[in-house]
Parts: C-alpha cells; structure tokens; sequence
C-alpha cells in the first residue's frame, strides 16, 4: 500500500520516509505549496518560506496529533484525508493495513 496504490513513496521516500534531501540544490531542502499538501495552508503562511516541508514518517505512531497544524488526532484520520484528496480509491481494509504499515516505521 505505502509503496503502490497509497503513492505515499512518491514523498515519503525510504529509508528516511522524506524528500526533504531530494532539492535540485544539495544545500537547500525541498519545500512543497500548501496546496500540495492536505492541511491548512495558514500554517505555511507563518513561516519565512511559506512552503512545507515533507515529514519524515519515523517513529510517526508516537507523535500525534499529525498535519503541520495538528488536524489529525489519529493516522487513520491522516490516511483517510489524503485517500480523499489525493482520490487513491482506497477501501476500509487497504486503509487498515497502511495505518498498520505506517505504525512499524
């Protein structure tokens, strides 16, 4: 799921579950629009660049709420939005087992 029908690997790249170390620029991080990303683009709008950054999913599990403002209280929540957003077409099980996924990392 992570790897295939989630996309979540298209951003969260392994083993750092990040593409932050991926910028043309080796010295500048990538930066993503607040309309890539499924949350408040206010967040973004506070910061000096006005961009996210992709979290790195390590150790995920043990800091929530999830989203750059928290808007997530659980990583089904989390999986559910960008299921919606993003149009993945996930069903109640594949959604089970990213989360499960997600939990091991």
């Amino acid at each position: 799921m992570f790897n295939g029908a989630g996309r979540c690997a298209t951003c969260h790249i392994p083993p750092l579950f990040t593409d932050v170390n991926n910028n043309s620029d080796a010295k500048l991080p990538l930066l993503h629009s607040p309309f890539e990303e499924p949350a408040e683009p206010n967040y973004a709008a506070r910061s000096a660049t006005k961009m996210y950054r992709t979290t790195p999913l390590r150790a995920l599990w043990q800091h929530p709420p999830y989203f750059h403002d928290g808007s997530a209280p659980d990583l089904l929540t989390v999986v559910n939005r960008y299921n919606t957003l993003m149009m993945l077409g996930l069903n109640n099980s594949q959604k089970a087992d990213l989360v499960e996924y997600l939990k091991t990392l």
